[in-house]
């Protein structure tokens, strides 16, 4: 059986004789031709997968070179064009009625109110230019100038917070808040030391102390409102701002575009999955008819003349030969074809999926392929047992397709370790070698475990004891049946006189007639024997035309 590009050795294993050199032949060779040999040719792995998400488009990992282009090539930021937004105006005009009234709450200062004539900005919670900037807003197709000035992320607060705040976070905001205020009663203690020592001789000197004075007055009071930002409530008014926000960019999860592209990268895994197993299989049973016909070929002309048209027709032998085994395996090339291509596709959507939450790397991404691989054979082991295993070996199975798991993921750590040597002359052969080998001698090593061990022996037999209540069931149906079938038989001799026997000797003598003329005589001696009267005379043609005309009339 051939899981996950290596060979899951066979009931053999069970035998007193463990021929390693044979075993670790197939694995390594199935190993090298799938996993580190068409894998890395048929699937690019990438960082973050091969779908666009959210998550990984803001860290600057993209999957498609359209939707990165799309954003490198996105419209520069205007200032003017998010500041004139028809609904920025109109709550910025809501938000002046109530000032005026003395009702309205400054949200970044908890219980305060905004005083009528205190200077007043509509600041964006989410700065506008980190929403035009946003690689996951361009990913949804939003259009930013309408997204940031929703509701929710529009909130009026005292000038020399909005203006303190600029483009910033608000986590950054309150990050360098208290450096802010520092700087600032740094800043008005010179000041207030420069005033000190200003002489007011003169009218203009007055005038120049009265400029250090308001400017004191204005800083004073700008620190004091610095002061009394609430971080807490700042926060919640970012958390409910940012939850809108996200909610919106995140319908692209529902969007047509997501669902094709996901769908579209499942199709494409899927098929080059399957065709990776099906490619595989061909392959190795090809290098196996070659390596058994070298050595013959080879003995055959150390003692026999060389002759071209001779070793021609070897060749042809060997590639007929070829054919025959592949033909003879064409069920497990479908087989592998179709199981192969629904991991593909699963372990294609799985990536996806996750990358909405987090970024997988590219040796998460052969994990996650080759685990959906190994799950679909288990699956359909466990759920169909098309070979009627028992509890034990269908249990036995199971473990060795997930050994088959252990061994790859083994096998992939070693090919990620030795990655550095791929630089090098050959590396990269070397490298796909040492990691089938390292994944090939795993896979035995726990298989040998599984079969030949006393506890594992002990822990098989144990489970074939153990039978579930469908089993059971089964049982009970069968000794069921058995019991009907005698009172069908008995029946049968009590109603019609029948000898089962009989019957039976009857049949074989008729279905070992080898012409009509036999068959004739074998039904006679039977009509004669059970004292049939038949309508007409048997062996009389005429007799039984006129039977047959009569028939017809009636």
């Amino acid at each position: 059986m051939l899981t996950g590009g290596v060979l899951i050795l066979g009931t053999d294993m069970s035998s007193k004789t463990f021929d390693w050199s044979e075993e670790i032949n197939q694995v390594v060779t199935k190993s090298l031709v799938t996993t580190f040999g068409l894998d890395f040719l048929l699937f690019e792995d990438k960082k973050g997968g091969d779908v666009d998400t959210i998550q990984n488009v803001r860290q600057d990992i993209w999957a498609t070179k359209a939707e990165k282009i799309k954003y490198e090539n996105r419209e520069k930021y205007d200032s003017a064009a998010y500041h004139q937004h028809h609904n920025y105006i109109q709550k910025g005009r809501n938000d002046k009625q109530t000032q005026e009234n003395g009702t309205l709450k400054d949200k970044y200062r908890k219980d305060k109110n905004l005083s009528k004539g205190q200077n007043r900005d509509l600041d964006h919670v989410i700065s506008a230019h980190e929403i035009h900037n946003d690689a996951g807003r361009m990913l949804a197709g939003l259009d930013g100038v309408a997204l940031a000035n929703q509701d929710s992320n529009l909130s009026s607060t005292s000038s020399s917070i909005n203006r303190t705040k600029k483009q910033h976070s608000v986590d950054k905001f309150l990050d360098n808040l208290p450096e802010t205020i520092s700087n600032r009663e740094i800043e008005l203690s010179k000041l207030n030391q420069k005033l000190h020592g200003m002489p007011q001789s003169t009218p203009q000197e007055r005038h120049e102390f009265q400029q250090v004075q308001d400017k004191i007055r204005k800083k004073q009071q700008s620190l004091d409102e610095l002061k009394q930002v609430d971080s807490e409530s700042m926060k919640k008014v970012d958390e409910k701002a940012r939850a809108e926000t996200e909610k919106q960019i995140n319908s692209y999860y529902q969007s047509t575009k997501f669902f094709k592209a996901s769908l579209t990268s499942a199709g494409i895994a899927g098929l080059k999955m399957g065709l990776r197993e099906t490619l595989g299989l061909i392959l190795a049973e090809i290098w196996f008819e070659i390596k058994a016909a070298i050595p013959s070929i080879y003995v055959k002309y150390k003692t026999v003349e060389f002759r071209i048209k001779n070793f021609l027709g070897d060749l042809k032998d060997t590639v007929l030969n070829i054919i025959e085994r592949v033909k003879h395996r064409f069920k497990d090339v479908v087989s592998s074809f179709r199981d192969a291509t629904i991991s593909g596709v699963f372990a294609s959507l799985s990536t996806t999926v996750l990358n909405i939450f987090l970024t997988t790397t590219k040796f998460w991404g052969k994990i996650i392929r080759e685990t959906w691989l190994n799950l679909i054979k288990v699956m359909k082991m466990v759920f169909f047992n098309p070979e009627n295993l028992s509890t034990g070996e269908l249990t036995k199975a199971t473990f060795k397709i997930l050994s088959a798991s252990i061994g790859i993921i083994v096998g992939m750590l070693m090919h990620e370790g030795l990655a550095a040597l791929n630089s090098m002359p050959l590396g990269n052969l070397v490298v796909d070698f040492a990691s089938a080998l390292t994944s090939g001698i795993v896979i035995l090593a726990l298989n040998y475990f599984i079969e030949q061990s006393e506890i594992m022996q002990k822990f098989w037999s144990y489970l074939d004891q153990v039978k579930t209540k469908y089993e059971k069931i089964l049982d009970n149906f069968r000794e069921i049946n058995k019991e009907l079938d005698q009172y069908i038989l008995q029946l049968t001799q009590l109603e019609f006189g029948l000898n089962i026997d009989e019957i039976s000797v009857f049949t074989e003598q008729l279905n070992s007639a080898n012409s009509e003329l036999e068959r004739n005589i074998v039904l006679k001696k039977e009509i004669e024997k059970q004292e049939i009267k038949l309508p007409f005379e048997m062996g009389n043609s005429e007799s039984t035309r006129s039977w047959l005309l009569g028939l017809a009339k009636n």
